[in-house]
């Protein structure tokens, strides 16, 4: 089963503090629990079924003399009862994140999800190759037949997997637990003191520039205190990941990596090298954010500077009403049904959102669940009230709209996981669309501004960030294998080096060159960042060709939403756009969309310093 990987550090993920939560939902705050009975009546109900599944699957794999179509219509059956209960198991593992007994549970699941899967990847592998019923499945069967093929050495591939595996995870742990051990120093400041670590969003919108100052700084220093463990940690994870890759004849981990999305070497360097020729974009942007800090009364402005709303301008915090309508409305262009559905699932009548005002012991964590004959859920362990944390809600409806889709286009249970970076493209588009919709629907020029900045700062990260980091991970992996890194200074130097590429100020802040000990995912899942690069390149551009051809672009997004993960995510990428895709030529026109919202923003920002708006 795929889960949602959290981008963020594990710090920067905690985007709620009492703080925030005391200042921002005031009245608005609000707390609900999804009904999940639809799922299961009870816990005990869910046992019950779970101990019949698993006899159920035992049986399946025990009937290799049954016809393959029987087997396979078998394992579809049984991976729907299987989704069902991991949605329900998920849910609440997170609404109590103490008690180890549901996550045990679901760990359970996910072994059978697996099993069930598969089963049914070795029922098509047997089905002759013309059997009618396997129309619908020649994607999944060829990736079968892919899997199903020996390697070289089966038993040299087993013992690498029985060793890189536990070493891997032991990595990951460790990286967790050096961070934990971080020293965020605190400040003091406003009446209270302040966690650089756990209240850096707070900090970073702070309207006391020194707090401002002191909370960036003292992030950096927190991430800082840990580097040389952390370089240990990257450093043995990458020589051991790279090699096991190497021992299994996948060439290296990045080149392994790049083929499981469908890519190889030669289409990530291109598209990084088509990002990397628009870093003056990127530099412009912050130059005139700088700029415009300037013009407003601050004096030498710098980069803690630019992530404050404007002088007397507060951002509403929204009730949830007011979310559900503003999701709804952003999404109109879909049509009446898509919205409906949205409406639905953000409706708090409706009891599909599990979320809370204070995080006691929930999972800092926000996701989605749905299972076939079930209503999509969202859980958000934390609701802060402030514009990310409702993104982070339009952005997880998304992912739910997506499977709520494939449900109603009767997509098979074994089509509903896929590739990752397509599965976040359609999140993503949602959230670029509610900050639009926010954007449109201000009229006040200080809040235009501030929600259409919020716009490019997301495009910002979805291009040029998402290029950092591919890159980053690429060198990194480059760099052991060559033995040219040996320490956190040259992991500190690499960094730099990749950063200016990309249009950052490593030599203006040098705490930049620390990045690489924030990126949590190049821990706990290596060669996962790179998907978010295709990701966002993608969310971009249906953000642009949703407005360029409304009715052909509903229909497309909207038939390949549907259609689950039944062929090559390149195909699909193909059907959405109108044309194969030519990833360079992405980049200039979203970079080109990008340069154009750039200008509105500067033209708000002229209006604002002209005092309109106050």
């Amino acid at each position: 089963m795929q889960a949602r990987r959290m981008r963020t550090t594990t710090v920067t993920l905690v985007i709620a503090t009492l703080w925030a939560m005391t200042t921002s939902l005031g009245a608005h705050a609000q707390s609900l629990h999804a009904d999940d009975r639809a799922y299961f009546p009870s816990a005990a109900a869910e046992q019950t079924a779970r101990i019949a599944l698993g006899q159920r699957v035992e049986a399946l794999q025990g009937a290799t003399a049954s016809a393959p179509a029987t087997r396979f219509r078998q394992a579809e059956a049984l991976q729907a009862q299987c989704v069902r209960h991991h949605a329900y198991l998920h849910l609440q593992a997170a609404r109590n994140a103490r008690d180890r007994r549901p996550a045990q549970a679901l760990d359970q699941v996910m072994g059978l999800c697996g099993r069930i899967a598969r089963a049914g990847r070795a029922a098509l592998r047997e089905a002759p190759a013309d059997a009618p019923w396997l129309a619908p499945y020649r994607f999944l069967r060829d990736r079968a037949l892919q899997e199903g093929a020996a390697p070289a050495n089966a038993q040299l591939d087993d013992a690498v997997d029985t060793l890189a595996d536990p070493a891997l995870d032991t990595f990951a742990r460790l990286h967790r637990q050096i961070f934990h051990s971080a020293a965020f120093p605190r400040v003091e400041g406003a009446g209270r003191s302040w966690d650089t670590g756990a209240d850096k969003q707070a900090l970073a919108q702070h309207s006391e520039r020194a707090l401002r100052e002191a909370g960036w700084k003292g992030y950096w220093q927190g991430l800082q205190s840990r580097r040389e463990p952390m370089a240990s940690v990257l450093l043995g994870l990458v020589q051991v990941n790279d090699a096991a890759a190497r021992l299994q004849g996948d060439g290296s981990a990045t080149a392994r990596g790049y083929r499981r999305m469908g890519m190889d070497a030669a289409t990530v360097d291109a598209t990084l090298a088509a990002i990397e020729r628009h870093a003056e974009d990127r530099r412009a942007y912050q130059d005139m954010l700088l700029q415009h800090a300037g013009r407003s009364g601050i004096t030498s402005p710098q980069i803690w500077d630019t992530t404050v709303p404007d002088a007397g301008y507060t951002p509403p915090v929204l009730t949830l009403a007011q979310l559900r309508d503003t999701a709804a409305d952003a999404m109109q262009h879909l049509g009446p049904e898509y919205v409906a559905e949205l409406r639905a699932l953000l409706d708090p009548a409706h009891k599909r959102m599990d979320l809370a005002t204070e995080l006691g012991s929930r999972s800092q964590d926000a996701f989605h669940v749905f299972a076939p004959d079930t209503p999509a859920l969202l859980f958000v362990g934390l609701r802060s009230g402030e514009l990310e944390s409702d993104v982070e809600i339009a952005h997880e409806a998304g992912h739910a709209m997506h499977g709520q889709w494939m449900l109603h286009g009767h997509a098979s249970p074994l089509h509903l996981n896929g590739s990752a970076w397509m599965t976040e493209a359609f999140a993503i588009y949602n959230e670029l669309r509610f900050r639009d919709q926010l954007y449109q629907q201000a009229q006040d020029p200080r809040a235009k501004a501030y929600y259409l900045k919020s716009l490019l700062d997301d495009m910002v990260m979805q291009l040029f960030t998402s290029s950092e980091e591919a890159q980053l991970e690429q060198s990194i992996y480059q760099g052991v294998a060559g033995n040219t890194l040996g320490t956190a200074d040259d992991l500190d130097a690499l960094t730099g080096r990749v950063l200016a590429r990309y249009g950052q100020q490593p030599q203006r802040y040098p705490q930049l060159r620390s990045t690489w000990v924030s990126k949590r995912l190049m821990y706990e899942d290596p060669q996962y960042l790179v998907n978010y690069l295709y990701a966002g390149l993608l969310a971009v551009q249906l953000y642009v060709q949703d407005q360029q051809d409304p009715e052909g672009f509903r229909q497309r997004y909207l038939t390949v939403l549907g259609e689950g993960f039944d062929r090559a995510p390149q195909e699909q990428v193909a059907q959405l756009l109108g044309h194969a895709p030519d990833w360079p030529a992405l980049v200039d026109a979203d970079l080109q969309v990008f340069a154009q919202n750039a200008a509105r923003l500067q033209a708000l920002y002229a209006r604002i310093e002209a005092g309109q708006g106050t």
